[in-house]
């Protein structure tokens, strides 16, 4: 067998063992939650919720059906849907009695107190009246399409465009940077640096990467690179691991006025962008109408099935029924499924989550893939898109968080090195462009994780470099919102961690308090709710902070859940004070570079600095904020 083979099947066959690992040990974490944990503990978590009233039913987009529940407030400490989110896979179950038992779907609006459910089902006819309950669900389906995904690389055939895309993704062949071209450029207001990663990706053979910063524009970038291909006549599939990514380039490219398909359920995309999705387009297309006279014939055929009348039907005129029913059924979906491929063959550009990526409707192949937040993607998942095409960009930033993994050997085994971390260290300079100039970012916010992580290469925009939390609408200058960064002191406070058992996350009572006080004097300052937010690395801060303040609009959550958003200010907790010094998984400095980088105007960071100063980073950070006059005592508040 040639070398070149040998390597192919080694690679993959590593990849596909250690995905294995990763399966299985998320399978084993979700048995375990099931199996150990009850019901009250499960919705305490927010993994279910129970006492659900059905409150009607809605027309979705397409095919699909909103289930609308609610439960009324009783005082609780945590709101029910606290810790479930839009497009979160769900099972409701109805009460005893009701046909069907159960049925799967996908939460689509989601409130304190009441939620909306999108199914593809038929819903209970009629409506159950009794008690419902929500379940979080877990899927194998991701997983198959990486197994697939790998399989696929593997067998593609030599000599192919897909085949020399993926020989020198995995170093068996030297990419070329090609000769970059002058273009006309769509968005005249692209920077230099911009711009040259724009004629890279364009001239590279067949492969380049865009390392994005916080704020630099890496996502504007691509939004260029889409309507330059495009523009060439080029066939464009454009992904990322996350909804809320996708979305992001799909707001950028709409613009264009571009054939474009968003893949994916519409309750995964914002409600503005839900015209682009391809079950909005397939609703709108003229040859839809012959589907919902299907589905119409085939609810009567229920409807009539389900009545008792005078004349009860024998076994042979049901039989016959329930089989026009299923045929109606099978029909019409494969008519869906029809004008769902020509839609998306006809597109100029198709955009999905690399998990989204489904061969029922992904057909033919594309002269260029485009993948976002490439550093969140492990390797077999950004394999899902790569097979498709001939030519790659990849845009990430390897210095902040990595793919989420549940085992630890899997990531140890490599699993935890995405392509893009990967590609940096084997690819030539001449391939990689970093983005120079952030738009997000007071300069003095920006300094410190461009000292650390980006060599100061960094520049703050003259748009944002001075910019104040003070000069917002209808806010007042106040010794916070008059300064871009202050660091709260808890040394001496006696506000040590304690550990969630049931969680098994930290949590800090003190920093809590005073995260929730700092909030409220923002918004007593004048600050709208939605401009800020607060952040932890910890599920059981996060959950704690939560059961003290309730303001609409006002985000607190995860660090990690936070990657890629931004607010006017934000409030952080780093929750660890103990005696021994530990940080925890703090020492994973990525966590810090978004969680400091989210802010725009002004950023408060609390932490106890005899603990975290056992850090050399933490360490930096402390002498950092000292130098730059932003040290605060807790005592002061």
């Amino acid at each position: 067998m040639p070398l070149d083979l040998e390597a192919l099947r080694a690679h993959f066959g590593r990849l596909a063992s250690l995905l294995e690992v990763e399966r299985l040990a998320e399978k084993a974490e979700r048995a375990r939650e099931l199996e150990n944990l009850s019901p009250a503990t499960r919705e305490a978590l927010g993994r279910t919720v129970t006492r659900l009233s059905v409150d009607g039913a809605e027309d979705g987009v397409g095919s699909y059906a909103r289930l609308v529940l609610s439960r009324a407030p009783r005082g609780e400490t945590l709101v029910p849907f606290h810790a479930m989110s839009q497009g979160d896979n769900v099972r409701v179950t109805f009460p005893p009695g009701t046909e069907p038992a159960s049925i799967d779907g996908t939460l689509d609006k989601v409130e304190e107190y009441r939620a909306s459910v999108s199914v593809a089902g038929r819903l209970p006819d009629p409506l159950p009246e009794g008690r419902c309950t929500i379940d979080h669900l877990g899927s194998d389906a991701t997983y198959k399409r990486m197994r697939q995904a790998l399989e696929r690389a593997q067998k593609l055939a030599a000599g192919g465009p897909a085949a020399r895309l993926r020989d020198c993704l995995v170093g068996l062949e030297t990419p070329e940077a090609g000769t970059a071209q002058d273009l006309e450029f769509f968005d005249t207001d692209l920077n230099e640096y911009q711009r040259a990663a724009v004629r890279r990706a364009l001239a590279a053979d067949p492969l380049s990467l865009v390392h994005g910063p916080p704020g630099t524009g890496k996502t504007t970038v691509l939004a260029e690179v889409v309507r330059q291909a495009a523009a060439r006549g080029w066939r464009v599939l454009a992904t990322a691991p996350s909804n809320v990514a996708v979305d992001n380039m799909l707001e950028k490219v709409l613009v264009a006025g571009l054939r474009v398909v968003r893949l994916g359920h519409p309750a995964r995309t914002l409600e503005s962008l839900r015209h682009a999705t391809l079950s909005a387009q397939v609703a709108e297309d003229g040859q839809f109408s012959s589907v919902q006279e299907m589905d119409a014939w085939r609810e009567r055929l229920h409807k009539r099935l389900a009545r008792r009348g005078s004349r009860p039907m024998d076994y042979s005129e049901r039989d016959g029924m329930r089989r026009e029913a299923d045929r109606l059924w099978r029909e019409a979906r494969k008519a869906e499924e029809a004008i769902g491929r020509r839609l998306v063959l006809s597109a100029q550009v198709v955009l999905s989550t690399h998990g989204g990526l489904s061969s029922n409707h992904l057909k033919g192949e594309f002269d260029l893939v485009v993948l976002d937040e490439a550093s969140q993607a492990p390797e077999p998942l950004s394999w899902v898109a790569l097979t498709r095409g001939a030519r790659a960009v990849f845009a990430g930033d390897a210095r902040q968080l990595p793919p989420t993994l549940y085992a630890k050997d899997a990531a140890e085994g490599g699993l935890a090195v995405t392509l893009l971390e990967r590609l940096e260290k084997t690819l030539p300079e001449d391939l990689q462009t970093l983005l120079r100039v952030q738009y997000r970012m007071h300069e003095t916010i920006m300094g410190f994780s461009s000292k650390e992580f980006y060599g100061g290469k960094l520049v703050a925009d003259e748009s944002v470099k001075a910019h104040l939390a003070c000069e917002l609408p209808g806010a007042a200058s106040d010794d916070l919102t008059g300064v871009p960064l202050v660091y709260v002191d808890t040394a001496g406070t006696g506000w040590e961690e304690g550990l969630d058992e049931l969680l098994q996350s930290r949590f800090n009572e003190g920093e809590a308090e005073l995260a929730v006080k700092l909030a409220r004097r923002l918004l007593d300052a004048g600050l709208d709710p939605k401009q800020v937010a607060i952040l932890t690395p910890y599920t059981a801060q996060s959950r704690l902070i939560k059961s003290k303040l309730r303001v609409p609009g006002l985000e607190i959550g995860s660090v990690d859940g936070f990657q890629g958003r931004e607010k006017e200010a934000t409030v952080l907790s780093l929750v660890r004070s103990n005696e021994r010094g530990e940080v925890g998984f703090l020492s994973d400095t990525r966590r810090m570079n978004v969680a400091t980088t989210r802010a725009r105007r002004l950023s408060i960071v609390i932490g106890d600095s005899v603990t975290i100063s056992q850090h050399p980073f933490y360490r930096a950070f402390l002498a950092y904020a000292e130098a730059h006059g932003s040290y605060r005592s807790a005592y002061e508040f």
